[in-house]
């Protein structure tokens, strides 16, 4: 997520719009989101979009509770990547 912050802070000028996956790895490490929900809102803040993996959240047993309030998700990582692909955005791994 910092490094995700530094990008969309970097990039808040330019013309670009970036979206955030929190996949499989992501998601593994969050038993409490509450440590994150400051830098998630400062992600938002900058113009980032972030979508958490429904997935992952499913695979490690995460409550989706621990989730910030109007988080989005999506059902595959994957196919995200992929259709977000076809829209013309790269993909960079933080």
């Amino acid at each position: 997520m910092k490094q995700a912050r530094n990008f969309a802070i970097a990039m808040q000028e330019k013309p670009f719009q970036v979206r955030i996956l929190v996949n499989f790895e992501g998601i593994k490490v969050l038993e409490n989101f509450s440590p994150y929900e400051a830098l998630y809102k400062e992600v938002l803040s900058c113009g980032a979009d972030v979508y958490f993996c429904e997935n992952a959240i499913k695979a490690f047993s995460i409550s989706p509770d621990i989730l910030p309030e109007q988080s989005q998700t999506i059902p595959s990582g994957i196919v995200a990547l992929a259709q977000w692909q076809e829209e013309g955005f790269r993909y960079v791994r933080a």
